[in-house]
């Protein structure tokens, strides 16, 4: 055969090969990445993320803790964890990092489909970035710091810079929502439990190298949500500790996030049964359904996992990682099922802004949307603005169908705000207490 003809015949397949490569993604199902620049932006939301550092409480005084425990801090927004940011799937989100801090910090977004959408690169103190994501898959999505492009991001993670962002289905079903983040703290000035610390600590590498935590917070504090343990020998664990309330029946949905950054989640909820909702379905307009009526999943380091449950009887649960050394390190919290329980009465910080929503915080507006009302008509023990923002700054721009929304989520730091409609007494597998509202005293057990 001809030369010439031989090297014309290579160049006109490898030219058929390239384009048919190139034209895949257009002919398959799964070409999301290719049509984001392409896809109307629906509703453009902002968010302004603001990190620092900062001295914050990360145990209350206890026979665990004497004295308490305080930690010099890396937070988004003045908080550990940073802002629960909630969009609609569709939604396209638009992100500014402002540096007040001594050192730089930066923002990794796994929501993010892409390198320019999911991080900010290195920011310098004093400057600030914005970039923009969409909202292309539904689910709850784990944000942190990456310090210096990588550099120290391990350090940045366990100093508490992290959070979640929720990407609501198009055809998401009501539910009352929550938001709970799971992390680890490696401090230099912990002297281990019933011990307690010499002054305010700050992060240790050797002990993030061996693993070995000193405490598992709950949303920015170990124990934030358990008043004691015990009832024939109770430990008052939190005198200050607010309580998840529920309503008998109704469904709950729970964004759990582990920050990690070394150890995984084994998420329980004693006395109650968990639907895990990762991912999405083949459509990709609602949530997957990775296991139904289970006790227990694994979320690793570094993931979120959506948690439905309902809780059929009026009483305690109590939710844990089923490890148990993580369990006296700090990873628990108490639920009530309660008839007078309300749409808004979440505790402090743990609201997620519902679907549809204007705002990508949770304000005592949207939270009344999301969940089911009070039977009484009231709103009694409703969230207080001052607690979840510090300023909150929405307008609302229309141009066409298209509106724009635009939110700081700055947040305060609150790490003893009490809340509770009643005391109560938690016990490992066990937990009694004494709630107003639920008409006496309620004992549940497993």
């Amino acid at each position: 055969m001809n030369r010439s003809l031989i090297v014309a015949s290579l160049l006109v397949a490898s030219f058929l090969l390239a384009s048919s490569i190139a034209l895949v993604p257009y002919f398959s199902g799964n070409n999301v990445v290719f049509a984001q620049g392409k896809e109307d932006q629906g509703k453009v939301k902002h968010v302004t993320l603001i990190a620092s550092e900062k001295e914050v409480q990360v145990a209350p005084d206890n026979a665990l803790h004497p004295g308490g425990v305080t930690y010099n801090a890396m937070v988004f927004n003045g908080t550990i964890p940073g802002p629960v940011i909630s969009i609609d799937q569709g939604d396209t989100l638009n992100i500014t990092l402002k540096n007040e801090g001594q050192t730089i910090h930066s923002m990794d977004f796994h929501a993010g489909f892409g390198p320019d959408k999911a991080n900010s690169g290195s920011v310098k103190p004093g400057e600030s970035k914005t970039w923009t994501l969409k909202g292309v898959n539904p689910g709850v999505f784990f944000y942190h710091c990456s310090g210096d492009s990588l550099n120290g991001i391990w350090e940045h993670i366990a100093n508490g810079m992290y959070g979640g962002i929720v990407v609501h289905p198009s055809t998401e079903e009501k539910a009352k929502e929550f938001y709970l983040v799971f992390g680890e703290l490696y401090n230099n000035a912990d002297k281990g439990v019933f011990v307690g610390t010499n002054g305010t600590g700050s992060f240790d590498v050797g002990k993030l190298l061996s693993d070995q935590p000193d405490l598992v917070l709950t949303n920015g504090m170990a124990h934030k949500y358990v008043p004691a343990v015990g009832q024939v020998n109770k430990l008052v664990i939190n005198k200050d500790a607010e309580l998840f309330k529920v309503k008998p029946g109704e469904l709950t949905r729970w964004y759990v996030v582990n920050a990690g950054p070394n150890d995984g989640v084994s998420f329980h909820i004693i006395s109650g049964m968990i639907n895990v909702r990762d991912g999405s379905n083949t459509a990709n307009n609602a949530l997957g359904t990775q296991d139904r009526n289970d006790e227990t999943w694994w979320i690793p380091p570094g993931s979120a996992s959506v948690i439905e449950s309902t809780f059929p009887d009026p009483g305690i649960y109590v939710g844990v990682d089923h490890s148990m050394k993580d369990v006296v390190k700090g990873a628990a919290f108490a639920i009530v099922a309660m008839e007078n329980s309300t749409a808004t009465d979440h505790p402090t910080g743990t609201c997620v802004a519902p679907k549809g929503s204007e705002s990508v915080v949770c304000t005592e507006q949207s939270a009344s949307a999301s969940g089911s009302e009070s039977k009484s008509g009231s709103q009694s023990g409703s969230q207080s603005k001052s607690g979840s923002e510090d300023s909150q700054n929405a307008s609302e721009s229309k141009s066409g169908s298209q509106s724009e929304i635009t939110q700081n989520a700055t947040m305060l730091n609150t790490s003893s705000s009490s809340n509770m409609t009643g005391n109560g007494t938690m016990m490992t597998g066990n937990m009694s207490g004494n709630m107003t509202g639920m008409g006496g005293n309620s004992t549940m057990g497993k």
